[in-house]
C-alpha cells in the first residue's frame, strides 16, 4: 500500500524566488529549501510548521536566504554539501549588511546564521542517507553551481526534487542527468524559453564583445554573480590576453571552491585562471582596474556592490560596454539599464551611455532540455515550481505524466 503524501509550496511556485516546500509523509516531515526574493525589502515565504529534517539544494538566496530565521525560532538538521554550508553562511552575513546599508529590517541576526551553519550535516554526491522509518535520500549533483545537489527520496515511490539544475557541461561543472522516478518536482526558470546558442559559441561572442570595446578604447564591465557566474567568466577568458580585474565577493568565493575541489571540474583550470587575474583589495585597486581591459565585479543584478562605482565613473564613456551574463529580474537595476537605458546610483536615476549588451551564460536548463529531462526521468506525476510561465510546460509535458501547477499555501495530496 502506498504512503499518502502531502505537499505544500510556501513560495517560489509560481514565480522564481523564495522557494519553499514541505512534504509530509505518514511518518516524517520534511522542508526543501527555504529561500528568499531578494528585493528593496526581499519578499518571503509563508512561515513552515514544524519539520524534522531541512533539505538544501544550493546556496543562492532564493533558495536559502530565509534559513537562519528557522533557527531564530527552532532548529533541526540541514543536509547539503559542505561548499554550500559556507556559501550560503557568506550570503546570510551580506543579505545583513546589505539591510542594514538600505534600511530595512531582515528578520534573522548573525548568531542565527551561524547557528544554521553549525546545523548541517554534510552530505556528498552519490550518498545515500536513511531518514524516518521507510525512506532513503540519493544525492545526485545538480549541474546547476558548485556544490548543488538534486534530491531523490526512495521509499514505496520514488521522489525527485531538482531544486536549480542544468544538464550541459560548462567550464565550472559538469551537466546533470535525468534520475527515474514516480514524482517529479521539476524546476521552470527558463520554461518557454531555450537558450539560442551553444556555449562554446556565446563564449566567442563574448569574447569578440571585448575585443571590439577593447580595440576603441573602452573597458568592458561584467556584473557577474559571485557565485559560480564570476569564476566561469574568469575561466571563459583564461587565455585572450586581456588585462582582467576581478572585485566583490567573488574573490572569497573562488577560495572556497578552491578548498572543496571535488565540486569543481577542473581545480587546476579555475587556479590558472585566477592567477592571470588582477584582484582589487582597496580604493586604490578600484583606480588601477578603471585602466583595465575587463571589470568582473559584483552584483550581477547591479543593485548594489562595487560595479556602480565604476559604471558611475563610466556611464558617458560611450567607448565602454556593460556586458550582462545573467538573468536580469523585474525591478532590478540591471532590468532598468536593459529596458530604459538607465540606472540607479544610490538613489539619483541617471542615463547611461555606455554600449549594453547580454549574454545567456544561464546556469538553468532551457525550456527543450526541461522536456527531454522530464520525458527521461518517466515519472507518472510533475509538479511545475519555481516558474512564471509554468503553462508553457504543461501542454509538452502532458503526454509524459499528469501535470500540477499548484499555488502558493495549497495542499496537494499525492
Amino acid at each position: 500500500m502506498r504512503n499518502n503524501i502531502k505537499i505544500q509550496f510556501l513560495g517560489g511556485v509560481e514565480e522564481v524566488g523564495r522557494l519553499a516546500m514541505v512534504l509530509e509523509t505518514t511518518d516524517i516531515r520534511l522542508l526543501f529549501e527555504y529561500g528568499i526574493s531578494p528585493g528593496k525589502p526581499p519578499l518571503y515565504p509563508l512561515p513552515p510548521p514544524p519539520v524534522d529534517l531541512l533539505l538544501l539544494t544550493h546556496a543562492h538566496l532564493d533558495h536559502s536566504g530565509m534559513i537562519p530565521w528557522l533557527f531564530s525560532r527552532t532548529d533541526q538538521k540541514i543536509l547539503t554539501t559542505d561548499l554550500t554550508s559556507e556559501l550560503a553562511y557568506l550570503l546570510h552575513k551580506d543579505s545583513i549588511n546589505i539591510a542594514k546599508s538600505e534600511g530595512y529590517a531582515i528578520p534573522f541576526t548573525n548568531a542565527d546564521a551561524k547557528d544554521a551553519k553549525h546545523a548541517v550535516e554534510p552530505v556528498t554526491p552519490s550518498q545515500k542517507k536513511t531518514i524516518g522509518d521507510n525512506y532513503e535520500i540519493i544525492f545526485h549533483p545538480a549541474g546547476h553551481i558548485p556544490g548543488s545537489l538534486m534530491f531523490e527520496l526512495v521509499g514505496d515511490r520514488k521522489i525527485l526534487f531538482t531544486g536549480d539544475f542544468n544538464v550541459i557541461d560548462t567550464r565550472l561543472v559538469k551537466g546533470t542527468k535525468p534520475v527515474k522516478c514516480d514524482i517529479l518536482f521539476l524546476e521552470g526558470t527558463y520554461a518557454g524559453r531555450d537558450h539560442p546558442k551553444k556555449r562554446s559559441e556565446i563564449e566567442k561572442d563574448l569574447i569578440d564583445k571585448i575585443d571590439e570595446v577593447v580595440r576603441r578604447g573602452g573597458i568592458a564591465i561584467l556584473p557577474a554573480f559571485a557565485v559560480a557566474r564570476s569564476q566561469e567568466l574568469a575561466l571563459v577568458l583564461k587565455n585572450t590576453g586581456f588585462n582582467i580585474w576581478f572585485d566583490g565577493m567573488g574573490k572569497k568565493v573562488s577560495k572556497m571552491f578552491l578548498k572543496h575541489p571535488r565540486y569543481i571540474r577542473s581545480p587546476d583550470e579555475l587556479k590558472k585562471a585566477l592567477n592571470r587575474i588582477n584582484f582589487v583589495h582597496s580604493d586604490h585597486g578600484r583606480k588601477l582596474a578603471l585602466k583595465a581591459d575587463v571589470i568582473i565585479t559584483s552584483s550581477g543584478m547591479m543593485d548594489g556592490g562595487p560595479v556602480l562605482n565604476y559604471l558611475n565613473k563610466l556611464k558617458n564613456d560611450k567607448k565602454s560596454a556593460v556586458l550582462l551574463t545573467g538573468y536580469q529580474v523585474e525591478d532590478s537595476n540591471a532590468r532598468l539599464l536593459v529596458d530604459k537605458g538607465k540606472l540607479d546610483f544610490y538613489g539619483v536615476i541617471e542615463n547611461v551611455e555606455c554600449e549594453v549588451g547580454y549574454f545567456d551564460f544561464s546556469a538553468h536548463a532551457g525550456h527543450s532540455e526541461l522536456i527531454e529531462f522530464a520525458e527521461k526521468c518517466n515519472p507518472e506525476k510533475i509538479i511545475l515550481m519555481h516558474s512564471d510561465n509554468r503553462e508553457a510546460l504543461v501542454e509538452p509535458l502532458k503526454n509524459t505524466a499528469q501535470v500540477y501547477t499548484p499555488k502558493t499555501g495549497e495542499t496537494l495530496e499525492l
